[in-house]
């Protein structure tokens, strides 16, 4: 299996390591939330030490997603503080990068991470896939959930999720694959099972999920393959999930026969075997990395 089914995992519990990419974020560390042993393609926290940089034209091979947990990450001048979004495509023409006071960065790199000095060659690089910066905190949620496959005029998910708040970073011109954040109010209770055709990614930046498995805390991460069923789902508190999908956009099916809600669901994360020594506990910990 090229991405192991993950769900979930506390990246509190995950130690930190030396960026293993040779000329692409030197002195950096890295968290791997998943990762594809066939294509490279992974899901990471970076941290950027203070006064960390890099000068002069490069671009890399693949895409990289970004959005900023916490510190501010400079690329070409361009400011992403907390809650910052950027979809760089393969071949987006790099000219510095900086994190004069650190950054911790929630990055998704489209495949093996590689960094090639001067410009791409024009067929790698595709405009109309870049999302150059999206500021999350200055810029409207909407509670019309239609773009996210939620058919708001009736039925199970739409009366639970039309509670809820969400800003869409990008859809992808070509695949539709898509990145959106997700804001559940206190005391919401998603009381229905789902499935997806695609795969769906999470990351819980603030607040509490109550699922199936357990009880998840800031620094929550799941990789949910397609087809898997999953929920419902909870909060005492609220939350902010941030969330992506593979193979297309979103679209949900609920089941008739799902199962019953409880706040106090059984901790039983489901874990490949390298990640079964850090998720055999809930996390405690209040930062979301």
């Amino acid at each position: 299996m090229a991405r192991p089914h993950i769900e979930f995992i506390q990246s509190q519990a995950l130690p930190w390591q030396p960026a293993p990419w040779k000329g692409l974020h030197e002195k950096t560390e890295i968290k791997s939330l998943s990762h594809d042993n066939e294509t490279g393609e992974c899901s990471v926290l970076v941290k950027y030490p203070a006064g960390w940089s890099r000068n002069g034209a490069e671009y890399l091979t693949v895409d990289e997603e970004l959005f900023v947990l916490g510190g501010t990450l400079e690329i070409n001048g361009i400011q992403y503080g907390e809650k910052c979004f950027g979809h760089l495509p393969a071949g987006y023409q790099r000219r510095s990068s900086s994190a004069q006071e650190g950054a911790v960065v929630l990055t998704f790199f489209s495949g093996q991470p590689k960094a090639e000095k001067g410009t791409a060659p024009s067929q790698l690089y595709d405009e109309n896939r870049l999302v150059e910066r999206i500021d999350a905190l200055n810029s409207p949620l909407s509670q019309d959930l239609s773009a996210l496959g939620v058919d708001q005029t009736g039925g199970d998910l739409a009366e639970n999720l039309t509670i809820c708040s969400h800003l869409l970073f990008r859809e992808d011109p070509y695949t539709h694959e898509q990145t959106w954040v997700l804001s559940a109010p206190p005391l919401w209770q998603g009381g229905v099972v789902e499935v997806h055709p695609v795969v769906e990614e999470m990351y819980l930046v603030a607040g509490e999920l109550v699922a199936d498995t357990g009880l998840m805390v800031p620094g929550a991460y799941f990789w949910r393959p397609p087809g898997k069923r999953h929920g419902p789902f909870g909060s005492k508190t609220g939350n902010l999930m941030f969330f992506r999908t593979k193979g297309g956009p979103l679209q949900t099916e609920c089941p008739p026969d799902g199962k019953s809600f409880t706040w106090t669901p059984e901790h039983r994360p489901i874990l490949p075997p390298e990640f079964e020594p850090f998720g055999k506990t809930p996390g405690k910990e209040s930062l979301c990395y």
